[in-house]
């Protein structure tokens, strides 16, 4: 295997890796994204149940109810934002996985070009180095 081959097949390999550990950062973004969902749902639904009740309520009821509430809201534009930044990683990430994609795609080409040029240049030498049959009259 010539240098060359050899470096294109190491490049291939190195965005291989490259490319399987974007992935993988890929993956846990979404699994992130998905769990913060839940909470922001699980926020919503509590913020809901948390609404005041008709009749007449003590002030500890009233200062506790505007305390959690308070919380829950706080919580709640966290993970909103956590969503909001997520959704913007994700999609930088996804771009950055079909760069190398893309990069990984042309090396792949390179090295075959250069299989099939260093092959047809074997051939040809191999042609070349043959020695030609003379050609015999049959009468």
């Amino acid at each position: 295997m010539s240098r060359k081959a050899r470096l294109y097949e190491l490049m291939v390999k190195r965005e291989n890796i490259e490319l399987r550990r974007k992935a993988e950062v890929l993956n846990e973004l979404i699994s992130d994204q998905d769990v913060l969902r839940d909470l922001d749902q699980k926020l919503a639904r509590m913020v809901e149940e948390n609404q005041l009740e008709p009749g007449p309520q003590s002030v500890q009821t009233l200062r506790s109810k505007a305390w959690y509430g308070r919380e829950m809201a706080r919580q709640q534009e966290f993970t909103a934002n956590r969503l909001e930044f997520l959704g913007q990683e994700i999609v930088t990430n996804r771009n950055l996985l079909a760069q190398n994609k893309n990069k990984e795609r042309i090396i792949a080409d390179k090295a075959l070009e250069h299989r099939k040029a260093v092959a047809l240049d074997n051939d040809q030498r191999a042609e070349t180095l043959m020695p030609s049959k003379p050609h015999s009259r049959r009468f």
